[in-house]
């Protein structure tokens, strides 16, 4: 394996086997090849990122590495090894700080660990999906939010996406509009901005999962959408597409000013 500050360099003969069998080698397979697109993904954002930025499930830290200067970043996964990459990714930056801890399963010690820190930005990007309890993984973010914070939210899009891939990957469902507004009705997590988002990888990705049934991301398909990306970025910021690869969602946490505000609406 390369250096830890860089993603070992897995060439698209790399094994999908092993790519499946080993969370570490596929996720620093897929950091090396997805770059391009993960900067796409978090520039749904970054209008609304603040300085104290917490990451669920953040890998082996490709997003990170591409936030710039903050106060406070912080970075959650549930795979000690993958940590401990991310850690020594970030070494020499002291800004920087990661804990194993799992969205659906944290403790009382570790909320209130999370809450000290004082986040106003939460970024939640292909995470929501992997726990079964999604609303309950809400309330959790919005008690790990400042008030009047953003949560920066991207789930899997359209059920009839929903295939091998998804499986395999621990998905245990895809989101529409419709269904998200709902669960986010339960919080007092406000949706700002939603749409979809990459209609091209939609259409790619119906083929590759659904009609191939295929079970891990080809390097190739990478390199197809990375060509794409000049097209289909400006395209997309012109024109959001009515179906999509993924749901984007920017939420605020309601204030309590907001909340007089809104029963003084009621009421009236």
């Amino acid at each position: 394996m390369s250096s830890p500050g860089e993603p070992t360099p897995l060439g698209a003969s790399a094994d999908p086997d092993a790519l499946v069998a080993s969370r570490l080698e596929r996720y620093v397979h897929l950091d090396r090849a997805n770059l391009p697109y993960l900067a796409w993904q978090l520039d749904q954002f970054r209008p609304f990122l603040g300085r104290r930025v917490l990451e669920i499930g953040c890998g082996v830290g490709g997003v990170l590495s591409l936030l710039g200067p903050r106060e406070c970043i912080w970075g959650i996964d549930v795979d000690p090894e993958i940590l401990a990459y991310a850690r020594e990714r970030f070494r020499d930056r002291p800004e920087y700080r990661f804990a194993v801890a799992d969205l659906g399963a944290l403790d009382p010690a570790q909320v209130a660990e999370f809450e000290a820190q004082r986040f106003d930005t939460i970024l939640c990007i292909n995470v929501l999906e992997h726990v079964r309890d999604d609303i309950g993984a809400l309330h959790t973010l919005e008690r790990l939010l400042v008030p009047g914070g953003t949560l920066a939210l991207l789930v899997p899009a359209h059920l009839a996406l929903y295939g091998a891939y998804d499986r395999v990957d621990g998905h245990w469902r895809r989101y529409d509009k419709a269904y998200l507004r709902t669960i986010l009705s339960h919080t007092s997590l406000h949706p700002l901005r939603m749409h979809y988002f990459n209609a091209v990888g939609a259409l790619g990705w119906f083929v590759q999962y659904r009609l191939l049934r295929k079970t891990v991301h080809d390097q190739s398909h990478f390199g197809r959408m990375n060509w794409l990306l000049p097209i289909v970025r400006p395209l997309e910021s012109w024109l959001k597409p009515p179906f999509g690869l993924s749901l984007v969602a920017v939420c605020r946490r309601e204030t309590a000013e907001d909340a007089s505000a809104r029963v003084l609406g009621v009421a009236r």
